[in-house]
Protein backbone atom coordinates (compact mmCIF):
# COMPACT_ATOMS: atom_id res chain seq x y z
CA UNK A 1 0.00 0.00 0.00
CA UNK A 2 3.05 2.36 0.43
CA UNK A 3 3.56 2.20 -3.30
CA UNK A 4 0.36 3.24 -3.89
CA UNK A 5 0.10 5.85 -1.36
CA UNK A 6 3.22 7.50 -2.43
CA UNK A 7 2.35 7.30 -6.35
CA UNK A 8 -0.95 8.58 -5.48
CA UNK A 9 0.44 11.89 -3.59
CA UNK A 10 3.02 12.18 -6.30
CA UNK A 11 0.72 12.14 -9.23
CA UNK A 12 -1.93 14.13 -7.34
CA UNK A 13 0.96 17.19 -6.89
CA UNK A 14 0.85 17.14 -10.39
CA UNK A 15 -1.68 19.29 -12.10
CA UNK A 16 -1.46 17.74 -14.98
CA UNK A 17 -3.26 14.69 -13.41
CA UNK A 18 -6.41 13.61 -11.28
CA UNK A 19 -6.06 10.39 -9.19
CA UNK A 20 -9.58 9.28 -9.45
CA UNK A 21 -9.47 6.26 -7.31
CA UNK A 22 -7.30 3.61 -6.40
CA UNK A 23 -7.47 -0.02 -5.63
CA UNK A 24 -5.59 -2.81 -3.30
CA UNK A 25 -6.64 -6.18 -5.50
CA UNK A 26 -7.41 -6.65 -9.05
CA UNK A 27 -10.89 -7.37 -8.82
CA UNK A 28 -11.63 -3.89 -6.88
CA UNK A 29 -9.54 -2.19 -9.52
CA UNK A 30 -11.81 -3.75 -12.34
CA UNK A 31 -14.72 -2.12 -10.84
CA UNK A 32 -13.40 0.96 -9.88
CA UNK A 33 -12.19 1.72 -13.59
CA UNK A 34 -15.16 0.60 -14.80
CA UNK A 35 -17.02 3.16 -13.18
CA UNK A 36 -14.42 5.65 -12.91
CA UNK A 37 -14.33 8.47 -15.52
CA UNK A 38 -10.42 7.59 -16.08
CA UNK A 39 -8.30 8.05 -19.80
CA UNK A 40 -5.49 5.98 -18.44
CA UNK A 41 -5.22 3.52 -15.23
CA UNK A 42 -2.11 2.47 -13.99
CA UNK A 43 -2.15 -1.17 -13.09
CA UNK A 44 -0.08 -2.97 -10.87
CA UNK A 45 0.62 -6.22 -12.49
CA UNK A 46 1.02 -8.45 -8.67
CA UNK A 47 -2.42 -7.83 -6.61
CA UNK A 48 -4.08 -10.34 -4.98
CA UNK A 49 -7.48 -11.62 -5.57
CA UNK A 50 -7.19 -11.27 -9.26
CA UNK A 51 -3.88 -10.37 -10.97
CA UNK A 52 -2.99 -7.53 -13.03
CA UNK A 53 -2.79 -9.28 -16.32
CA UNK A 54 -6.02 -11.32 -15.83
CA UNK A 55 -7.89 -7.68 -14.27
CA UNK A 56 -6.19 -5.87 -17.34
CA UNK A 57 -8.41 -8.20 -19.86
CA UNK A 58 -11.12 -7.82 -17.91
CA UNK A 59 -11.49 -4.11 -18.04
CA UNK A 60 -10.30 -3.73 -21.56
CA UNK A 61 -13.13 -6.04 -22.30
CA UNK A 62 -15.90 -3.96 -20.67
CA UNK A 63 -13.95 -0.39 -21.12
CA UNK A 64 -11.86 -1.10 -24.63
CA UNK A 65 -11.64 2.66 -25.15
CA UNK A 66 -9.14 3.00 -21.71
CA UNK A 67 -5.90 2.59 -21.65
CA UNK A 68 -3.86 0.75 -19.68
CA UNK A 69 -0.31 1.48 -18.19
CA UNK A 70 1.35 -1.94 -16.96
CA UNK A 71 3.21 -1.11 -13.35
CA UNK A 72 5.45 -4.22 -12.03
CA UNK A 73 8.58 -4.68 -10.01
CA UNK A 74 9.17 -7.65 -12.48
CA UNK A 75 11.92 -6.75 -15.20
CA UNK A 76 11.57 -9.49 -16.97
CA UNK A 77 10.43 -10.22 -20.93
CA UNK A 78 8.14 -12.80 -19.63
CA UNK A 79 6.02 -10.49 -17.82
CA UNK A 80 6.41 -7.38 -19.94
CA UNK A 81 4.70 -9.74 -22.91
CA UNK A 82 2.16 -11.08 -20.36
CA UNK A 83 1.38 -7.29 -19.57
CA UNK A 84 1.16 -6.44 -23.45
CA UNK A 85 -0.66 -9.45 -24.86
CA UNK A 86 -3.17 -8.73 -22.14
CA UNK A 87 -4.22 -5.10 -23.95
CA UNK A 88 -1.66 -3.20 -21.58
CA UNK A 89 -0.61 -0.33 -23.86
CA UNK A 90 2.82 0.13 -22.05
CA UNK A 91 4.89 -1.62 -20.04
CA UNK A 92 6.76 0.83 -16.80
CA UNK A 93 9.08 -1.19 -14.38
CA UNK A 94 8.51 0.13 -11.10
CA UNK A 95 12.34 0.90 -10.25
CA UNK A 96 12.55 3.60 -13.13
CA UNK A 97 11.90 7.21 -12.61
CA UNK A 98 8.69 8.86 -11.46
CA UNK A 99 9.95 11.33 -15.14
CA UNK A 100 9.35 8.30 -16.67
CA UNK A 101 6.16 7.03 -15.83
CA UNK A 102 4.83 10.71 -16.05
CA UNK A 103 5.93 11.30 -19.62
CA UNK A 104 4.50 7.60 -20.71
CA UNK A 105 1.20 8.55 -18.80
CA UNK A 106 0.93 11.86 -21.23
CA UNK A 107 2.04 9.79 -24.13
CA UNK A 108 -0.50 6.97 -23.50
CA UNK A 109 -3.42 9.74 -23.67
CA UNK A 110 -2.30 11.54 -26.53
CA UNK A 111 -1.24 14.76 -23.92
CA UNK A 112 1.76 16.68 -24.53
CA UNK A 113 4.35 16.11 -22.26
Amino acid sequence: MLFVEALTTLLDADERFEVVGTATTGREAVQQASEASADVVLMDMSMPVLDGVAATRRLLAARPELRVIALSGHTDALSHTAALEAGAAEYVEKSGALEQLTETILRVAGRPA
